[in-house]
């Protein structure tokens, strides 16, 4: 149950006591679900806050509560809550009005619709997070992301994420040092060997050379130029990364800012690892597209099979296979990650084309979102998580950007 905090306004003209039978039934919910009543806006910054409007003429309160409350995020949205008597309802619109003019944005809950505030809380909550993520760029992002490098400035500005440079040479001395201590991440992913290979062992040891660089430069997620562990390690970052997916940390890959972030919002949002790959096919007229990609998080599958990775045939790939089912796709882009699709999609099939990256889905699209791709692309990348979530996302969307 996520905990937030709720206040209270009311005419003067109303008897105290009426009030309180008033909005009894309403606070009673709203503790239910994890309020608690504190009529001071500026306690407890770090949760939500939302303002019960219990009588009309109570417009300029609301709006006199609300600039006492410490903003945890510039676009943090207001919530109104409002019950069927005494007013409470044109109240909040003429009040939501005016904070809409002053540059604030958010939403009336009514009090039969109160479940749609538990989905608000999570939804400012999840905003809250990515104010405070630090994301690591642990190296330059690839030369050929021309697209996927956002402005350092508007993205902290935008959503509050640090964008923070790691020295890639570290990763690669440290794996240097010790190119075959793949530990436990090389026997969780030799599922088809009795031992891990060396080949396995070295990739894997990529595993504990990014977590030392992510403790030594103390963010919260990465994403990592792989490539370059190809030419100066002779082996694939695919394993490294699909590690850390699996085990709660964001990791992208190929140095992608705006394909990381998509996964920090499915992360926070939908609490969910996504897989990050290349759309291969777009088939617009049969309502089909086709992901791949060389690492996945083994939660995701069903089977995982090692390989090398596709486009250099050195190191470990992985070949997933997804189970049939629902997904959601995501792709963020702009100069500050202002522009976003987002597409529900069902998967038919797993592949093993030799001529694509290791892991590989076709799904069944709306051919209308396709069409998007082809005319109006964001960047390569992108994002797949697991169950229809595009209309949450769409809502959650409008609320962090409105």
């Amino acid at each position: 149950m996520t905990r937030f905090r709720f206040g209270v306004v009311a005419s003067p003209l109303h008897d105290p006591a009426d009030v309180e039978r008033i909005v009894a039934p309403v606070t009673e919910r709203l503790a239910g679900l994890g309020g608690v009543r504190d009529d001071d806006p500026s306690a407890g910054p770090d949760q939500p806050y939302a303002v019960v409007v219990a009588t009309g003429g109570t417009e300029a309160e609301v709006l006199h509560l609300l600039a006492r409350r410490p903003l945890t995020t510039p676009r943090e949205p207001v919530i109104l809550v409002t019950h069927r008597l005494h007013n409470s309802l044109p109240a909040s619109l003429e009040a939501l009005a005016r904070l809409r003019q002053d540059g604030r944005h958010g939403r009336i809950v009514q009090s039969e619709d109160l479940d749609d505030l538990t989905t608000m809380i999570a939804d400012i909550v999840a905003l809250q997070r990515l104010r405070r993520v630090r994301l690591g760029l642990v190296g330059k992002p690839s030369e050929w992301l021309v697209a996927s490098v956002p402005d350092r400035v508007g993205v902290r500005e935008r959503w509050g994420i640090d964008l923070v440079d790691v020295d890639i040479a570290p990763v690669i001395a440290d794996h240097q040092a010790a190119p075959r201590a793949g530990g436990p991440v090389a026997v969780k992913f030799s599922r088809r060997r009795p031992e891990p290979s060396d080949e396995l062992e070295k990739a894997s040891a990529l595993h504990p050379a990014l977590l030392t660089a992510i403790d030594d430069a103390q963010v919260d997620a990465v994403t990592v130029r792989c490539f370059d562990f190809l030419g100066d390690l002779a082996t694939s970052g695919c394993v490294a990364l699909a590690e850390l997916n699996d085990t709660g940390t964001v990791a992208g890959c190929e140095g992608d800012i705006a394909g990381a972030v998509a996964m920090l919002i499915a992360r926070h949002l939908l609490d969910q690892a996504s897989w990050i790959a290349n759309p291969s096919v777009i088939d617009r007229a049969a309502g089909r597209l086709v992901l791949a990609h060389c690492t996945v998080a083994p939660s995701l599958v069903e089977d995982l099979e090692l390989h090398t990775h596709f486009e250099s045939g050195i190191g470990i790939g992985l070949r997933g296979t997804f189970a049939p089912g629902p997904v959601t796709l995501l792709r963020i882009g702009g100069r500050e990650l202002e522009g976003h699709w987002f597409a529900d999609g069902e998967i038919l099939a797993a592949g093993d084309a030799p001529d694509l990256c290791r892991t590989q889905v076709t799904l069944d699209v709306d051919p209308e979102r396709l069409e998007l791709l082809l005319t109006a692309p964001l960047g390569n990348h992108i994002v797949m998580v697991r169950g229809h979530h595009r209309d949450r996302l769409e809502r959650w969307w409008h609320l962090a950007q409105a």
